[in-house]
Protein backbone atom coordinates (compact mmCIF):
# COMPACT_ATOMS: atom_id res chain seq x y z
CA UNK A 1 0.00 0.00 0.00
CA UNK A 2 1.46 3.30 -0.80
CA UNK A 3 2.07 6.09 1.87
CA UNK A 4 1.44 9.61 2.43
CA UNK A 5 5.09 11.14 2.12
CA UNK A 6 6.91 8.21 0.76
CA UNK A 7 9.47 8.77 -1.14
CA UNK A 8 9.18 6.28 -4.92
CA UNK A 9 10.88 5.92 -8.05
CA UNK A 10 8.25 6.26 -10.80
CA UNK A 11 7.82 5.64 -14.58
CA UNK A 12 5.30 7.86 -16.28
CA UNK A 13 2.76 6.21 -18.38
CA UNK A 14 0.09 8.29 -19.80
CA UNK A 15 -1.56 11.62 -19.11
CA UNK A 16 -4.72 13.48 -18.41
CA UNK A 17 -6.46 15.76 -19.27
CA UNK A 18 -5.70 18.52 -16.38
CA UNK A 19 -2.10 17.53 -16.93
CA UNK A 20 -1.16 14.99 -14.64
CA UNK A 21 1.57 12.51 -15.68
CA UNK A 22 0.01 8.91 -14.65
CA UNK A 23 1.78 5.76 -12.85
CA UNK A 24 0.84 3.05 -11.18
CA UNK A 25 2.27 1.35 -8.49
CA UNK A 26 0.53 -2.05 -8.58
CA UNK A 27 -2.58 -1.55 -8.90
CA UNK A 28 -2.28 1.57 -6.86
CA UNK A 29 -2.82 4.66 -9.27
CA UNK A 30 -0.68 7.59 -9.03
CA UNK A 31 -0.97 11.17 -10.04
CA UNK A 32 1.99 13.04 -10.87
CA UNK A 33 1.91 16.97 -11.67
CA UNK A 34 3.98 18.10 -14.78
CA UNK A 35 4.89 14.36 -15.29
CA UNK A 36 5.28 13.21 -19.03
CA UNK A 37 4.94 10.05 -20.51
CA UNK A 38 8.16 8.42 -20.75
CA UNK A 39 9.32 10.42 -17.54
CA UNK A 40 11.48 8.23 -14.87
CA UNK A 41 11.04 10.10 -11.50
CA UNK A 42 11.86 10.42 -7.70
CA UNK A 43 8.87 11.56 -6.86
CA UNK A 44 7.20 12.16 -2.90
CA UNK A 45 3.39 11.24 -2.23
CA UNK A 46 1.78 14.35 -1.11
CA UNK A 47 -1.95 12.52 -0.89
CA UNK A 48 -3.32 9.50 -0.65
CA UNK A 49 -7.03 8.01 -1.29
CA UNK A 50 -8.70 4.52 -1.30
CA UNK A 51 -7.46 3.64 -4.71
CA UNK A 52 -5.35 6.77 -6.66
CA UNK A 53 -3.07 9.32 -4.47
CA UNK A 54 -1.14 12.08 -5.60
CA UNK A 55 2.78 12.83 -5.86
CA UNK A 56 4.89 15.74 -6.55
CA UNK A 57 8.26 15.54 -8.67
CA UNK A 58 11.69 15.66 -6.17
CA UNK A 59 14.29 15.26 -8.97
CA UNK A 60 14.15 13.90 -12.66
CA UNK A 61 16.30 10.35 -13.10
CA UNK A 62 15.63 10.33 -16.76
CA UNK A 63 13.61 12.85 -18.63
CA UNK A 64 10.41 12.13 -21.21
CA UNK A 65 11.48 12.66 -24.80
CA UNK A 66 8.74 14.87 -24.85
CA UNK A 67 10.61 17.33 -22.21
CA UNK A 68 11.63 20.96 -23.54
CA UNK A 69 12.95 23.92 -21.70
CA UNK A 70 9.24 25.99 -20.63
CA UNK A 71 9.84 29.43 -21.89
CA UNK A 72 7.58 30.99 -19.10
CA UNK A 73 9.78 31.36 -15.85
CA UNK A 74 6.44 30.65 -13.44
CA UNK A 75 4.77 27.82 -15.30
CA UNK A 76 6.05 25.25 -12.74
CA UNK A 77 3.74 27.43 -10.12
CA UNK A 78 0.65 28.94 -12.09
CA UNK A 79 -2.08 26.97 -12.71
CA UNK A 80 -3.10 28.67 -16.33
CA UNK A 81 -0.60 26.32 -18.50
CA UNK A 82 -0.10 22.51 -17.77
CA UNK A 83 2.50 21.95 -20.85
CA UNK A 84 4.52 24.51 -20.96
CA UNK A 85 7.86 21.71 -20.93
CA UNK A 86 6.14 19.65 -22.91
CA UNK A 87 6.88 19.80 -26.91
CA UNK A 88 3.80 20.57 -29.22
CA UNK A 89 3.23 17.72 -31.24
CA UNK A 90 3.19 15.40 -28.61
CA UNK A 91 0.62 17.65 -26.82
CA UNK A 92 -1.87 16.92 -29.92
CA UNK A 93 -1.06 13.08 -29.68
CA UNK A 94 -1.92 13.04 -25.91
CA UNK A 95 -5.33 14.71 -26.41
CA UNK A 96 -6.08 12.57 -29.38
CA UNK A 97 -5.50 10.13 -26.61
CA UNK A 98 -7.56 12.09 -24.18
CA UNK A 99 -10.41 11.97 -26.22
CA UNK A 100 -10.45 8.84 -27.40
CA UNK A 101 -10.10 7.19 -24.03
CA UNK A 102 -13.14 9.31 -22.70
CA UNK A 103 -15.31 8.16 -25.63
CA UNK A 104 -14.49 4.65 -24.84
CA UNK A 105 -14.40 4.10 -21.46
CA UNK A 106 -17.12 6.76 -20.31
CA UNK A 107 -18.61 6.85 -23.52
CA UNK A 108 -19.52 3.15 -24.09
CA UNK A 109 -18.22 3.33 -27.70
CA UNK A 110 -16.39 0.83 -29.67
CA UNK A 111 -13.01 2.07 -31.56
CA UNK A 112 -14.72 5.71 -31.85
CA UNK A 113 -13.72 7.25 -35.18
CA UNK A 114 -11.17 10.03 -33.43
CA UNK A 115 -9.33 12.12 -36.07
CA UNK A 116 -5.99 13.70 -35.45
CA UNK A 117 -5.77 16.75 -33.22
CA UNK A 118 -6.02 19.83 -35.77
CA UNK A 119 -3.06 21.68 -34.25
CA UNK A 120 -1.76 25.37 -34.94
CA UNK A 121 0.87 26.44 -36.24
CA UNK A 122 1.91 29.33 -34.04
CA UNK A 123 0.54 27.72 -31.22
CA UNK A 124 1.15 30.91 -28.53
CA UNK A 125 0.18 33.46 -28.17
CA UNK A 126 -3.69 32.51 -28.97
CA UNK A 127 -6.04 33.42 -25.90
CA UNK A 128 -7.79 36.82 -26.91
CA UNK A 129 -9.61 36.97 -23.15
CA UNK A 130 -7.36 37.25 -19.98
CA UNK A 131 -9.11 37.36 -16.36
CA UNK A 132 -6.46 38.15 -13.46
CA UNK A 133 -7.80 38.46 -10.05
CA UNK A 134 -6.52 40.69 -7.61
CA UNK A 135 -5.97 39.91 -4.08
CA UNK A 136 -4.69 41.66 -1.37
CA UNK A 137 -1.36 41.03 0.33
CA UNK A 138 -0.40 42.00 3.91
CA UNK A 139 -2.49 45.51 5.24
CA UNK A 140 -2.01 47.43 2.30
CA UNK A 141 -0.94 45.79 -0.91
CA UNK A 142 -2.11 43.40 -3.51
CA UNK A 143 -0.86 41.64 -6.16
CA UNK A 144 -2.05 40.71 -9.81
CA UNK A 145 -1.88 37.34 -11.54
CA UNK A 146 -2.84 34.01 -11.77
CA UNK A 147 -3.93 31.18 -9.40
CA UNK A 148 -1.47 28.43 -8.41
CA UNK A 149 -3.05 24.95 -9.20
CA UNK A 150 -5.84 24.20 -7.38
CA UNK A 151 -5.64 26.85 -5.19
CA UNK A 152 -6.51 30.64 -4.02
CA UNK A 153 -2.62 31.50 -3.85
CA UNK A 154 -1.87 34.36 -5.94
CA UNK A 155 1.61 33.73 -8.89
CA UNK A 156 1.50 37.35 -9.68
CA UNK A 157 1.94 37.64 -13.52
CA UNK A 158 3.42 40.63 -15.56
CA UNK A 159 4.09 38.68 -18.55
CA UNK A 160 2.15 35.48 -19.78
CA UNK A 161 2.84 33.35 -23.01
CA UNK A 162 -0.22 32.46 -23.87
CA UNK A 163 -2.26 35.71 -23.52
CA UNK A 164 -2.78 38.52 -26.30
CA UNK A 165 -0.12 40.79 -25.49
CA UNK A 166 -2.25 43.77 -24.97
CA UNK A 167 -2.91 42.64 -20.88
CA UNK A 168 0.90 43.91 -19.88
CA UNK A 169 0.20 47.41 -20.47
CA UNK A 170 -3.55 47.61 -18.90
CA UNK A 171 -1.71 45.31 -15.11
CA UNK A 172 0.90 48.14 -14.82
CA UNK A 173 -1.80 50.87 -15.42
CA UNK A 174 -4.44 49.27 -13.13
CA UNK A 175 -1.61 48.39 -10.72
CA UNK A 176 -0.05 51.74 -10.76
CA UNK A 177 -3.60 53.59 -10.59
CA UNK A 178 -4.61 50.99 -7.13
CA UNK A 179 -1.12 52.37 -5.56
CA UNK A 180 -1.70 55.93 -5.95
CA UNK A 181 -4.85 56.62 -4.80
CA UNK A 182 -4.28 53.65 -2.44
CA UNK A 183 -7.67 51.45 -3.13
CA UNK A 184 -7.75 47.75 -1.80
CA UNK A 185 -7.87 44.65 -3.71
CA UNK A 186 -11.01 42.42 -2.88
CA UNK A 187 -10.34 40.29 0.38
CA UNK A 188 -12.87 37.36 -0.33
CA UNK A 189 -12.97 35.83 2.89
CA UNK A 190 -13.88 39.65 4.83
CA UNK A 191 -15.50 41.09 1.76
CA UNK A 192 -14.00 43.79 1.81
CA UNK A 193 -12.10 45.95 -0.71
CA UNK A 194 -12.21 47.44 -3.75
CA UNK A 195 -10.88 45.72 -7.03
CA UNK A 196 -11.69 41.88 -7.63
CA UNK A 197 -10.80 41.38 -11.44
CA UNK A 198 -8.88 42.83 -14.62
CA UNK A 199 -10.45 40.99 -17.49
CA UNK A 200 -8.82 42.25 -21.25
CA UNK A 201 -10.48 40.80 -24.19
CA UNK A 202 -8.81 41.76 -27.91
CA UNK A 203 -9.55 40.79 -31.29
CA UNK A 204 -7.38 39.55 -33.85
CA UNK A 205 -9.09 41.04 -36.72
CA UNK A 206 -9.51 44.91 -35.37
CA UNK A 207 -6.73 45.36 -32.92
CA UNK A 208 -9.46 46.45 -30.33
CA UNK A 209 -8.93 46.12 -26.74
CA UNK A 210 -11.28 45.83 -23.78
CA UNK A 211 -10.84 45.99 -20.35
CA UNK A 212 -13.68 45.27 -17.70
CA UNK A 213 -12.76 46.26 -14.30
CA UNK A 214 -14.47 44.60 -11.52
CA UNK A 215 -15.19 46.18 -8.18
CA UNK A 216 -17.10 45.40 -4.99
CA UNK A 217 -18.88 48.82 -5.36
CA UNK A 218 -20.98 51.13 -7.54
CA UNK A 219 -17.91 53.44 -8.10
CA UNK A 220 -14.18 53.36 -8.55
CA UNK A 221 -12.52 56.76 -6.91
CA UNK A 222 -11.02 58.76 -9.93
CA UNK A 223 -12.19 55.76 -12.53
CA UNK A 224 -12.52 58.28 -15.42
CA UNK A 225 -8.52 58.95 -14.63
CA UNK A 226 -8.08 55.20 -14.47
CA UNK A 227 -9.97 55.17 -18.13
CA UNK A 228 -7.96 58.23 -19.71
CA UNK A 229 -4.68 56.18 -18.94
CA UNK A 230 -5.69 52.51 -20.37
CA UNK A 231 -7.60 54.31 -23.43
CA UNK A 232 -3.95 55.90 -23.79
CA UNK A 233 -2.25 52.30 -23.87
CA UNK A 234 -4.65 50.88 -26.33
CA UNK A 235 -7.85 50.03 -24.84
CA UNK A 236 -11.14 50.95 -26.86
CA UNK A 237 -13.38 50.70 -24.68
CA UNK A 238 -13.02 50.31 -21.10
CA UNK A 239 -15.98 49.08 -18.23
CA UNK A 240 -16.78 48.79 -14.82
CA UNK A 241 -18.72 45.73 -13.46
CA UNK A 242 -19.97 46.81 -10.19
CA UNK A 243 -19.83 43.10 -8.51
CA UNK A 244 -20.96 43.65 -4.52
CA UNK A 245 -22.30 39.89 -4.02
CA UNK A 246 -20.23 37.73 -1.63
CA UNK A 247 -19.78 34.62 -4.49
CA UNK A 248 -17.13 32.93 -6.74
CA UNK A 249 -18.41 34.30 -9.44
CA UNK A 250 -15.95 36.38 -11.70
CA UNK A 251 -18.83 39.47 -12.96
CA UNK A 252 -21.88 41.25 -11.64
CA UNK A 253 -25.17 41.67 -13.84
CA UNK A 254 -24.18 45.12 -14.75
CA UNK A 255 -21.62 47.05 -17.02
CA UNK A 256 -21.56 51.14 -16.60
CA UNK A 257 -18.88 52.32 -20.14
CA UNK A 258 -16.59 54.24 -19.15
CA UNK A 259 -15.03 55.15 -22.93
CA UNK A 260 -15.82 53.47 -25.96
CA UNK A 261 -18.88 51.30 -26.90
CA UNK A 262 -19.27 49.02 -24.70
CA UNK A 263 -17.96 46.13 -26.99
CA UNK A 264 -15.33 45.14 -29.88
CA UNK A 265 -15.45 43.31 -33.15
CA UNK A 266 -13.96 39.99 -34.05
CA UNK A 267 -14.39 38.14 -37.53
CA UNK A 268 -14.21 34.60 -37.95
CA UNK A 269 -14.63 33.51 -41.73
CA UNK A 270 -16.53 36.11 -43.50
CA UNK A 271 -18.78 36.67 -40.40
CA UNK A 272 -18.27 39.86 -38.12
CA UNK A 273 -19.05 38.98 -34.30
CA UNK A 274 -19.66 41.94 -31.79
CA UNK A 275 -18.75 40.96 -28.46
CA UNK A 276 -20.26 42.59 -24.86
CA UNK A 277 -18.26 41.90 -21.81
CA UNK A 278 -20.80 39.33 -20.63
CA UNK A 279 -20.63 37.21 -23.82
CA UNK A 280 -19.28 33.97 -23.90
CA UNK A 281 -17.15 33.74 -27.09
CA UNK A 282 -14.45 30.83 -28.08
CA UNK A 283 -10.88 32.50 -26.84
CA UNK A 284 -8.80 31.24 -29.91
CA UNK A 285 -10.22 33.08 -32.65
CA UNK A 286 -7.33 30.80 -35.29
CA UNK A 287 -8.76 28.18 -34.34
CA UNK A 288 -12.24 28.88 -33.75
CA UNK A 289 -12.36 29.67 -37.25
CA UNK A 290 -11.16 26.01 -38.03
CA UNK A 291 -14.07 24.90 -35.19
CA UNK A 292 -16.75 26.21 -37.57
CA UNK A 293 -15.30 24.71 -40.81
CA UNK A 294 -15.54 21.68 -39.13
CA UNK A 295 -18.94 21.69 -37.61
CA UNK A 296 -20.96 23.40 -40.47
CA UNK A 297 -19.27 20.61 -42.84
CA UNK A 298 -20.62 18.22 -41.03
CA UNK A 299 -23.84 19.36 -40.89
CA UNK A 300 -23.34 18.71 -45.16
CA UNK A 301 -25.90 21.92 -45.60
CA UNK A 302 -28.04 22.06 -49.04
CA UNK A 303 -30.14 25.35 -48.49
CA UNK A 304 -33.09 23.56 -47.40
CA UNK A 305 -32.35 22.83 -43.64
CA UNK A 306 -33.72 24.09 -40.36
CA UNK A 307 -30.63 24.66 -38.14
CA UNK A 308 -31.07 25.38 -34.44
CA UNK A 309 -28.10 25.95 -32.38
CA UNK A 310 -28.72 25.39 -28.61
CA UNK A 311 -25.83 27.38 -27.13
CA UNK A 312 -25.81 30.44 -29.22
CA UNK A 313 -24.01 33.07 -27.44
CA UNK A 314 -23.23 35.91 -29.31
CA UNK A 315 -24.17 33.96 -32.66
CA UNK A 316 -21.60 31.22 -32.93
CA UNK A 317 -21.76 28.34 -35.58
CA UNK A 318 -25.71 29.48 -36.55
CA UNK A 319 -24.79 32.69 -38.11
CA UNK A 320 -21.52 30.79 -39.91
CA UNK A 321 -24.06 28.07 -40.95
CA UNK A 322 -26.83 30.34 -41.99
CA UNK A 323 -25.34 31.09 -45.66
CA UNK A 324 -26.32 27.44 -46.47
CA UNK A 325 -29.71 26.63 -44.45
CA UNK A 326 -33.14 28.24 -44.80
CA UNK A 327 -33.08 28.99 -41.43
CA UNK A 328 -30.99 29.20 -38.13
CA UNK A 329 -32.48 29.08 -34.73
CA UNK A 330 -30.47 30.25 -31.77
CA UNK A 331 -31.04 29.71 -27.74
CA UNK A 332 -28.57 31.13 -25.40
CA UNK A 333 -29.49 32.17 -21.41
CA UNK A 334 -27.91 35.27 -21.69
CA UNK A 335 -29.86 37.90 -22.39
CA UNK A 336 -26.96 40.44 -23.40
CA UNK A 337 -25.21 37.70 -25.89
CA UNK A 338 -28.78 37.06 -27.49
CA UNK A 339 -29.13 40.87 -28.18
CA UNK A 340 -25.24 40.39 -29.63
CA UNK A 341 -26.64 37.49 -31.75
CA UNK A 342 -29.48 39.78 -33.38
CA UNK A 343 -26.69 42.49 -33.91
CA UNK A 344 -24.60 40.37 -35.55
CA UNK A 345 -27.24 38.89 -37.66
CA UNK A 346 -27.98 42.22 -38.62
CA UNK A 347 -24.40 43.90 -39.19
CA UNK A 348 -23.60 40.76 -41.63
CA UNK A 349 -27.15 41.15 -43.64
CA UNK A 350 -28.39 37.33 -42.23
CA UNK A 351 -32.43 37.51 -42.44
CA UNK A 352 -32.81 34.05 -41.93
CA UNK A 353 -31.74 34.09 -37.85
CA UNK A 354 -33.94 34.15 -35.29
CA UNK A 355 -32.50 34.06 -31.47
CA UNK A 356 -34.37 33.20 -28.37
CA UNK A 357 -33.31 33.94 -24.56
CA UNK A 358 -33.86 31.22 -22.27
CA UNK A 359 -31.89 28.43 -21.31
CA UNK A 360 -31.73 25.51 -23.87
CA UNK A 361 -32.50 22.49 -21.58
CA UNK A 362 -36.08 24.41 -21.08
CA UNK A 363 -36.92 26.22 -24.35
CA UNK A 364 -36.00 23.32 -26.44
CA UNK A 365 -38.26 20.66 -25.04
CA UNK A 366 -40.79 22.85 -25.45
CA UNK A 367 -40.66 23.99 -29.32
CA UNK A 368 -39.87 20.08 -29.96
CA UNK A 369 -42.53 19.11 -27.96
CA UNK A 370 -45.15 21.39 -29.29
CA UNK A 371 -43.91 20.71 -33.05
CA UNK A 372 -43.73 24.08 -33.96
CA UNK A 373 -39.98 23.96 -34.80
CA UNK A 374 -38.35 20.45 -35.57
CA UNK A 375 -34.98 20.86 -36.64
CA UNK A 376 -33.32 18.84 -39.19
CA UNK A 377 -29.89 19.38 -37.53
CA UNK A 378 -28.75 21.05 -33.63
CA UNK A 379 -25.44 22.09 -32.78
CA UNK A 380 -24.77 21.36 -29.42
CA UNK A 381 -22.12 23.92 -27.71
CA UNK A 382 -22.94 23.98 -24.16
CA UNK A 383 -20.48 24.72 -21.03
CA UNK A 384 -17.44 22.92 -19.58
CA UNK A 385 -20.60 20.51 -17.65
CA UNK A 386 -22.03 19.49 -20.83
CA UNK A 387 -26.15 19.24 -21.97
CA UNK A 388 -28.44 18.65 -19.44
CA UNK A 389 -30.80 15.13 -19.48
CA UNK A 390 -33.92 17.10 -20.72
CA UNK A 391 -32.45 18.86 -23.28
CA UNK A 392 -30.85 15.47 -24.53
CA UNK A 393 -34.48 13.66 -23.90
CA UNK A 394 -36.11 15.85 -26.08
CA UNK A 395 -33.78 15.70 -28.56
CA UNK A 396 -33.68 11.96 -28.40
CA UNK A 397 -37.73 11.90 -28.11
CA UNK A 398 -38.24 14.02 -31.18
CA UNK A 399 -36.29 12.03 -33.37
CA UNK A 400 -33.79 15.17 -34.12
CA UNK A 401 -31.69 13.73 -37.39
CA UNK A 402 -28.29 15.27 -36.99
CA UNK A 403 -26.88 16.38 -33.65
CA UNK A 404 -23.29 17.92 -33.82
CA UNK A 405 -21.74 18.15 -30.47
CA UNK A 406 -18.78 20.79 -30.13
CA UNK A 407 -17.46 20.30 -26.19
CA UNK A 408 -14.83 21.64 -24.31
CA UNK A 409 -14.68 18.81 -22.11
CA UNK A 410 -14.11 15.33 -23.28
CA UNK A 411 -15.56 13.82 -20.47
CA UNK A 412 -18.95 15.41 -20.51
CA UNK A 413 -18.87 15.19 -23.72
CA UNK A 414 -18.44 11.02 -23.82
CA UNK A 415 -20.94 11.29 -20.81
CA UNK A 416 -23.72 13.16 -23.10
CA UNK A 417 -22.54 10.74 -26.17
CA UNK A 418 -23.20 7.58 -23.97
CA UNK A 419 -27.12 8.96 -23.53
CA UNK A 420 -27.74 9.56 -27.11
CA UNK A 421 -26.27 6.19 -28.86
CA UNK A 422 -28.84 4.36 -26.08
CA UNK A 423 -31.31 6.77 -27.29
CA UNK A 424 -30.93 5.62 -30.94
CA UNK A 425 -27.91 8.22 -32.15
CA UNK A 426 -24.99 6.62 -33.59
CA UNK A 427 -21.34 8.28 -33.33
CA UNK A 428 -20.16 8.77 -36.93
CA UNK A 429 -16.72 10.19 -35.87
CA UNK A 430 -15.13 12.96 -33.62
CA UNK A 431 -12.36 15.67 -34.66
CA UNK A 432 -10.65 17.41 -32.01
CA UNK A 433 -9.08 20.56 -32.50
CA UNK A 434 -6.43 22.00 -30.36
CA UNK A 435 -8.30 25.26 -28.77
CA UNK A 436 -6.24 25.31 -25.78
CA UNK A 437 -2.19 24.83 -26.37
CA UNK A 438 0.06 24.46 -23.71
CA UNK A 439 -2.72 22.74 -21.96
CA UNK A 440 -4.40 19.64 -21.18
CA UNK A 441 -7.59 20.96 -22.63
CA UNK A 442 -9.06 19.93 -26.13
CA UNK A 443 -11.91 21.05 -28.75
CA UNK A 444 -13.79 18.15 -29.95
CA UNK A 445 -16.70 18.10 -32.66
CA UNK A 446 -18.43 15.20 -32.78
CA UNK A 447 -21.04 14.34 -35.25
CA UNK A 448 -23.66 11.93 -34.39
CA UNK A 449 -27.15 10.73 -36.37
CA UNK A 450 -30.29 8.95 -35.72
CA UNK A 451 -29.41 4.96 -36.28
CA UNK A 452 -32.29 4.28 -38.34
CA UNK A 453 -32.55 7.56 -40.55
Amino acid sequence: MVKKNENLTIEIENVTAKGFGITKVNDFVLFIENGLPGDKLAIKVIKVNKTYGYGKILRIISPSPYRIQSPCPVSDKCGGCQWQHCEYQAQLGFKKQIVTDALTRLGGQTNPLVADVIGMELPQPYRNKAVFPVVPVGETDFAIGMYAPRSHRIIPIEECAIQHPAHKPVIKIVADFMRRHKIKAYDEITHSGTVRHIIVRASKATGEIMVVVVINADFLPKENKLATALTGAGATTVIINPHKAKTNTIMGNTFRNLTGEGYICEKIGEIWYQLSAPSFFQINPVQTAVLYDIAVGMANLTGNEVVMDAHVGVGGVALAAASRAKQVIGVDIVHEAITDAEKNASINGITNAKFICGAAEEIIPKMLAGKETLPDIIFLDPPRKGCENALLDALIAAEVGTVIYISCDPATLARDIKRLTQGGYRLEGAKPVDMFPMTGKVETVALLRLAHA
